[in-house]
């Protein structure tokens, strides 16, 4: 710890018992008012340079004197007359240093190495243990489109990608750039890459409405509906279908 600076004030004075001052008085400095306490020799003058003794000036005041490298706020000097405390002189200056210090408790970098794991700084790396969710939202019970539990907004407030509390997803893009960008370099034939259905979804949902696997086939459970394929049906197997409409075409196998 730094020393503190002691003496040199109009109240430091070496005093006699009956408080006369006494010029050139030599004094001792203590830890302490008691007979148990321990002489203190390790003190240095207002240039740094070490003393044993504290000796007055021709006024009989105590000159200014930086106490011990334990950095103590109090210390007892005796010149005879019995031990009076003295008080450190610079704390109004230590306390301007404090203040103006970027991380004088450390807390700071306590609380930057805490939330390191829950909320990155830009550019950071957020590690997440294995079966542990990075966050979670937690939204109103009832279905919600008017709030957002996470959204990308521009900085003119023009609002593109959010996740509502319902859990409705809205894909808008800042700029002529695809809405919706799916890899799966290494899915193949019977690997679902996108699958949409109309239950509750999870990892082992098998049922689907519409799926895209990973060789590139679409299968629909429902009518595919487009401007080049119009209103005819495909069929295939033994039979021919038992209610054929114009436009639909028969494969016969078997």
């Amino acid at each position: 710890m730094a020393r503190n600076l002691f003496g040199g004030t109009a109240s430091d004075v070496a005093e006699s018992v009956s408080g006369a001052r006494i010029p050139g008085a030599v004094g001792t400095v203590w830890d302490g008012p008691s007979d148990g306490a321990r002489q203190i020799t390790d003190l240095t003058d207002s240039s740094g340079a070490p003393i044993l003794q504290l000796v007055a000036d021709n006024r009989g005041m105590i000159p200014t004197f930086y106490g011990p490298a334990s950095g103590a706020e109090r210390v007892w000097v005796d010149f005879g007359a019995g031990r009076v405390g003295l008080l450190a002189t610079n704390t109004g200056e230590r306390l301007v240093q404090h203040q103006g210090a970027a991380d004088p408790h450390q807390d700071r970098a306590y609380a930057d190495e805490r939330l390191l794991n829950y909320v990155p700084r830009s550019g950071a790396d957020l590690p997440v243990p294995a079966g542990t969710d990075w966050a979670r939202w937690v939204v109103p019970t009832i279905p919600d489109n008017g709030g957002s539990a996470w959204k990308l907004r521009g900085a003119d407030g023009t609002e593109y990608t959010r996740v509502l509390n319902s859990g409705t997803l809205l894909l808008d893009t800042n700029g002529p750039r695809p809405a919706l960008c799916i890899g799966a370099p290494a899915y193949g034939a019977g690997q679902v890459v996108l699958n949409i259905t109309n239950s509750k979804s999870t990892t082992a949902t098998t049922a689907s409405v519409y799926r895209v696997q990973g060789d590139g086939s679409v299968i629909s459970a429902g009518t595919v509906t487009a401007a080049n394929v119009g209103s005819a049906r495909l069929f295939s197997g033994p039979n021919a279908p038992s209610s054929p409409k114009p436009g639909d075409v028969w494969v016969q196998y078997g």
